[in-house]
């Protein structure tokens, strides 16, 4: 009879509607879920830059420009008299462990990711040359929305969270920037927001991050030796600690 019950029940769940449209929401959230983790991060960040004072602080969310023949997405950017604050968002889960000067962090003591204060740097000196305008006259800043548990380094960078960001932005209080409007103008104009731009910006970091991934001789994945093996299909990089790890990538 139980039996019964229960193929009953699963009948009247799968004729549901519901049931397929759940079943999509779970399949979306599995292909795009760095992008809707990423995405969530940025809307925390956006939402707390909105409570600065709009004369003194010109925000722009999603910079996109082109330098040197190189295209850098900034997540947001803040214009004042103070200075340009450059904000890297980051929505790490779990234990976090760096320091400024380290090329990979390590996540739960297994998983390496790339230092953001690196890839922040990049787009400093992006508006740097773009801008015209000496270092001195950024401030960047890594923003960690989620609840991960932080063990990070850093002096010379700033790493905050988001309920920070806004006391860090209000810090600094020495006029450095004569024209604030007309530097942020500047950036509204050479936002590139076609598709074009924003497909090779997704070819160039997928590109960095194989470089990165080659270069740093670790497995991204547990953090072993990486190792050249031969395979059915000729040479590959594996994982040295396989077969527990499994991370491989073709040469």
């Amino acid at each position: 009879m139980g039996n019964v019950v229960n193929d009953l029940t699963m009948y009247i769940f799968i004729k549901n509607p519901l049931f397929y449209i759940f079943i999509i929401v779970v399949i979306i959230i599995m292909i795009f879920n760095k992008k809707i983790i990423g995405g969530a991060g940025e809307y925390w960040v956006k939402k707390e830059l909105k409570q600065l004072n709009r004369n003194r602080y010109l925000i722009i969310n999603n910079l996109t420009i082109k330098s040197n023949n190189k295209t850098h997405q900034i997540d947001h950017v803040v214009i004042s008299k103070y200075g340009i604050f450059v904000i890297e968002t980051k929505q790490y889960n779990g234990y976090i462990k760096g320091n400024e000067y380290d090329k990979k962090w390590v996540q739960n003591n297994k998983y390496y990711i790339n230092n953001p204060i690196h890839q922040n740097y990049g787009h400093v000196k992006c508006l740097e040359e773009t801008l015209k305008l000496p270092e001195s006259s950024f401030i960047p800043i890594v923003c960690i929305p989620s609840r991960a548990n932080l063990n990070i380094k850093a002096l010379k960078n700033k790493v905050v969270r988001c309920y920070d960001l806004n006391n860090t932005i209000l810090s600094y209080t020495k006029e450095i920037i004569e024209d604030h409007y007309n530097l942020y103008n500047q950036l509204l104009e050479l936002n590139r927001t076609d598709k074009e731009t924003k497909k090779e910006h997704i070819n160039h970091v997928k590109q960095i991050n194989r470089m990165n991934e080659y270069d740093s001789n670790k497995c991204p994945q547990c953090g072993g030796d990486l190792v050249k093996r031969e395979g059915k299909y000729g040479e590959f990089i594996g994982c040295k600690n396989y077969p527990k790890c499994r991370y491989t990538k073709r040469i």
